[in-house]
């Protein structure tokens, strides 16, 4: 359900970045209002997420690091290619991105998962330049090779990492 969310208002970016036809409008005027309505939610839940994940959520286990301005020097030192995923609790979008990541982190092969929480790590996303969320950049071998600004589905997280690198 959330692949096909963040498909449609890619899709219907997209389409109405190449024609400004009455239906592309519709539909991007649509995705917009999806958009703003998941980040009112992530916005308004995030004190019941913030007590399920201290009260009842045990931790599993993830692929997926989370970097600060302590750890990041040594996991871009230690790993070849790295994706980080610049991400922010009120964030709608991010929050849709999770359950993606986690699957591509299962999936993907010589790539580590990253997650900056944006609030928390300000001076790293003043570092790498962050200018909207979820954001997404490819290092290889500790050098930006490409960066996303928005939600991805899987098959274009896969092709985001894996082509043209």
């Amino acid at each position: 359900m959330i692949e096909k969310l963040i498909k449609y208002q890619n899709d219907s970016e997209k389409s109405f970045e190449n024609s400004k036809s009455f239906s592309t409008i519709i539909n991007y005027i649509f995705a917009l209002i999806i958009f703003f309505f998941s980040t009112i939610v992530s916005a308004f839940t995030l004190p019941l997420r913030f007590l399920y994940k201290k009260v009842v959520f045990k931790k599993n286990i993830s692929n997926i690091v989370h970097l600060n301005d302590e750890n990041i020097n040594s996991v871009l030192k230690k790993e070849k290619l790295v994706l980080i995923d610049f991400w922010a609790e009120w964030c709608g979008p991010c929050l849709m991105m999770n359950s993606i990541l986690e699957k591509f982190a299962n999936e993907s092969k010589n790539i580590q998962i990253a997650k900056v929480n944006a609030d928390l790590n300000r001076k790293l996303v003043k570092t790498f330049q962050i200018k909207g969320l979820p954001q997404f950049i490819l290092l290889k071998n500790g050098k930006e090779i490409k960066r996303y600004a928005g939600a991805m589905t899987i098959s274009d997280l896969t092709k985001f990492c894996y082509e043209n690198r």
